[in-house]
């Protein structure tokens, strides 16, 4: 009878209460034993409510980024410890990212949206509507809302007029007609153009990629900061490059050739990142690893030629 009421939950069951997968809970069970459940007569696996606790916080904890291996192994204890201390990460996180201040342009644009937007926590709505009583620097993002009925070539003009006036960093357009190359003159400028009928959550959709935009830049400005300077110039590269004719050793020349490519990459690396939003973060870290690898074989081109005597 105990057995009965401890182990009452099928694989389906679980599955159905943790909105996971029975292959994915099998996977966990084969390749982690995270969870070993009991077996009913036939082989039916059975879990107890304490082995669907421990599933339900792995699966919090993985959501958030926490790998399933470190985590297996860890006791409910344990688990809710990290599910806690990543709920306060979190909150941290929100409080760091609150920056993010609308100014309406109109109050028509107040009253349409205002009301649904400021239900967003990670929104801060300026009662005031005009943004001059507050800095930038303060509230991180200040973001502009503005309604046109058409964009031509000369918005580009007047939108950024409005940015000035309104003390913002960052621009919302909205409108009904726009030619494309007015829209692509607007978004050249990091102006955000939405179209047609908009809603309250698609304004905030637009507000976040301004907040990955800084984040992104942040973490440009870092790198830049961390990637070594280089230590050799094209011409100095060219020079060592065309010795493999006068000396017995071809590796000075093979190193100079692959710091010539490196460095072009990470050229090119940084002009993507800087061009493409959506896949930046991936050309941050080629653009930062392309600089690692070029300073390791500039600092090993050095030694090489201190040791075949080579003047630098």
């Amino acid at each position: 009878m105990d057995s009965m009421f401890n182990y009452p939950n099928t694989i389906g069951m679980v599955a159905r209460r943790t909105r996971i997968h029975p292959e994915t809970l099998r996977v966990w069970e084969r390749r982690y034993e995270m969870i070993v459940p009991a077996r009913s007569e036939t082989g039916r696996r059975l879990y107890s409510e304490q082995d669907i606790l421990k599933i339900t916080l792995v699966k919090q904890l993985t959501e958030l980024g926490h790998p399933v291996s470190g985590l297996a192994k860890l006791s409910i204890e344990a688990l809710k410890q990290q599910l806690g201390q990543a709920s306060v990460n979190t909150q941290s996180q929100r409080t760091d990212l609150a920056n993010l201040r609308l100014v309406f342009a109109s109050e028509a644009c107040r009253r349409r949206w205002g009301s649904e937007l400021i239900k967003y926590e990670d929104l801060d709505i300026d009662s005031s509507n005009q943004g001059e009583n507050v800095s930038n620097e303060a509230v991180g993002v200040s973001i502009l809302i503005l309604v046109l009925p058409t964009l031509d070539l000369n918005t580009q003009v007047t939108v950024k007029q409005s940015l000035s006036d309104k003390n913002c960093s960052h621009a919302i357009v909205i409108c009904n007609f726009g030619t494309k190359a007015a829209v692509q003159a607007l978004e050249s400028e990091a102006i955000i153009c939405l179209k047609g009928s908009v809603t309250a959550a698609d304004i905030h959709r637009a507000c976040l990629s301004f907040r990955l935009d800084s984040r992104f830049n942040q973490r440009i400005e870092k790198t830049k900061e961390t990637v070594r300077p280089r230590l050799f110039n094209a011409d100095q590269l060219s020079r060592v490059a065309a010795m493999s004719t006068s000396i017995a050793c071809e590796c000075p020349n093979h190193l100079a050739e692959l710091i010539v490519s490196l460095a072009a990459f990470e050229q090119y690396s940084s002009e993507c990142a800087n061009r493409d939003l959506k896949d930046a973060q991936m050309h941050v870290q080629l653009n930062q690893s392309a600089g690692m690898a070029r300073s390791i074989l500039e600092e090993s081109l050095i030694r090489l030629m201190e040791f075949e005597g080579i003047p630098i």
